[in-house]
């Protein structure tokens, strides 16, 4: 996997990290979502896929770029 890869075709929430790139997954709500590194989008930010399945999928590199987000209020 290529950090700085861009991936195009994302809604809004995925192209600004929000939600996986494969599933639509919002990271916001979804408690303990754990979620891999797998790119950029057009405007430079990082976006990522779920731990998992989507991780594969969008070809993650499962050892770095790891992270637990969700239950935000």
């Amino acid at each position: 996997m290529n950090p700085e890869k861009i991936i195009t075709g994302l809604t809004s929430a995925q192209a600004d990290g929000l939600a996986c790139v494969v599933c639509g997954r919002d990271y916001l709500r979804a408690s303990g979502a754990v979620s891999l590194l797998v790119g950029r989008s057009l405007t430079g930010s990082q976006v990522f896929a779920c731990e998992g399945r989507c991780g594969e999928v969008a070809g993650a590199d499962l050892t770095k770029g790891r992270r637990v987000g969700g239950d935000r209020r």
